[in-house]
């Protein structure tokens, strides 16, 4: 009887390192994390992919007779600082998008005419809702769930469960691709920024040369006329960013989770 309980606590200890792990990463994914997903619903999801990933994933090598509240806690927190990595990079790709999608608002003017975004919760100009949803689209389409899920079980064979803290190079390397996230919204951004900051220059010289004529009033629909033009290139300029990005947060989850 006592065998039996042993072997049922060690499967419930299991069940609850995983758990860990896969919660903290339906709480920082796109869609999972959103405000219109009810929390019991993503908590029941991962409940379940929790269940399924247990009987392919080693088993932690920790007895239960020694254990106590201290190491329990310690493990948790290690459970959590992996997941806090695999959602981490996936996160970043699309707090990058969302970056692009304010920069490019602010240079058409819409950063007045701000909605509230179903996924955040949060007042974001429409051209950063637009963004978001076409990369979310992207992402799916490209398997990046599927990408998630194998990172996911790979990491209890890269890094099984046991009781430790981060290094130093695991901090720096984590915070250095979270920065990424300005990155991104950069280089997404780019073609409207510029394309813009020239336009804006040609009024100012306009302003200059001609001062009768409003430029003022004339700029605001050439504005947003041309920073629509360009969006429409920046969306299919999507497919392939996405694809490279998620191929950096593979290469960022495999080559991070060694040095924890």
């Amino acid at each position: 009887m006592n065998e039996l309980l042993s072997l049922a606590w060690q499967d419930i200890l299991s069940f609850i390192f995983v758990f860990a792990r896969v919660g903290i990463i339906f709480a920082l994914v796109p869609f999972f994390s959103a405000e219109i997903v009810p929390r019991r619903i993503a908590a029941i999801i991962a409940f379940f992919l929790s269940l399924v990933i247990i009987p392919v994933v080693p088993a932690p090598g920790i007895a239960a007779d020694g254990l106590d509240v201290i190491t329990l806690t310690v493990l948790l927190v290690h459970e959590l600082l992996i997941g806090l990595c695999l959602g981490l990079a996936v996160n970043v790709i699309f707090a990058g998008v969302q970056i692009a999608g304010e920069l490019i608002g602010f240079q058409m003017g819409f950063g007045i005419v701000n909605i509230v975004d179903p996924m955040t919760g949060v007042d974001a100009p429409i051209t950063s809702n637009v963004l978001y949803i076409v990369a979310f689209l992207l992402f799916f389409s490209f398997g990046g769930h599927h990408l998630l899920i194998r990172a996911l079980v790979e990491s209890f064979y890269v890094v099984p469960v046991e009781a430790g803290f981060p290094g130093q190079n695991y901090v720096l390397t984590v915070l250095s691709y979270a920065a990424r996230m300005f990155l991104i919204g950069i280089k997404v951004a780019a073609p409207v920024i510029g394309v813009l900051l020239l336009l804006n220059i040609s009024f100012a010289l306009t302003a200059r040369a001609i001062p009768q004529m409003n430029v003022f009033l004339m700029s605001f629909p050439v504005t947003i006329a041309l920073g629509l033009t360009f969006l429409i290139v920046v969306i299919k300029m999507m497919p392939s960013f996405m694809n490279s990005a998620l191929a950096d947060a593979w290469v960022f989850m495999k080559s991070t989770m060694p040095l924890f």
